[in-house]
C-alpha cells in the first residue's frame, strides 16, 4: 500500500511538471506590428510629436559665464546659513507664557 501511494505521488508530480512545461511555449512569433499600441499611446501623450522638425526659432543657448552664474546662484539657494545664538537682555521674571492655573 505504501509503495502504491509513493507511485501515485510520483506520477502526480510528473504530470504536474509536464503540464507546467507544456504551458511554456518554446517558440514565439510576434506580430508585425508588435508594440505599436504602446508606441501610439506614447506619441499621443506628446505635446508636439514633430518638435525637432521645422522649428523656426532655434535656441542657441547661454554663453558660458551666464550659464555658470545661473547655476551658481541656483546652488547657493541650498546652502544653510549658520545660526548664531541671539543674546537676550533683561530678565525673564514676570513674563507670562499664556498658561493659567486655576
Amino acid at each position: 500500500m505504501n509503495f502504491l501511494i509513493k507511485r501515485l505521488c510520483a506520477c502526480f508530480v510528473l504530470a504536474v511538471t509536464i503540464g507546467c512545461l507544456s504551458a511554456c511555449q518554446s517558440n514565439w512569433y510576434p506580430e508585425s506590428d508588435f508594440g505599436s499600441t504602446v508606441n501610439g499611446a506614447v506619441m499621443a501623450q506628446a505635446k508636439n510629436p514633430n518638435a525637432p522638425k521645422g522649428n523656426p526659432k532655434l535656441t542657441t543657448g547661454l554663453d558660458g559665464p551666464a550659464a555658470k552664474s545661473s547655476v551658481d546662484s541656483y546652488q547657493k539657494t541650498f546652502e544653510r546659513k549658520p545660526v548664531t545664538p541671539q543674546a537676550t537682555s533683561g530678565s525673564m521674571i514676570g513674563s507670562s507664557i499664556g498658561i493659567t492655573v486655576q
